[in-house]
């Protein structure tokens, strides 16, 4: 039985590479949405109070 050595190498390195891209894109929606949030509050504020 032969085992395909690079795909023993590659696959954690892979995952660990989607998994950084998955955390990224997380926190960027996450900081969006907190500065779209601050945006509406501070409208708030400046037109109704």
């Amino acid at each position: 039985m032969v085992m395909n050595h690079e795909i023993i190498i590659f696959s954690p390195i892979f995952a660990v590479l989607m998994g950084f891209i998955v955390l990224t894109i997380f926190k960027k929606r996450k900081r969006s949405a907190k500065s779209i949030y601050k945006l509406i509050d501070d409208l708030e504020k400046k037109y109704i109070y």
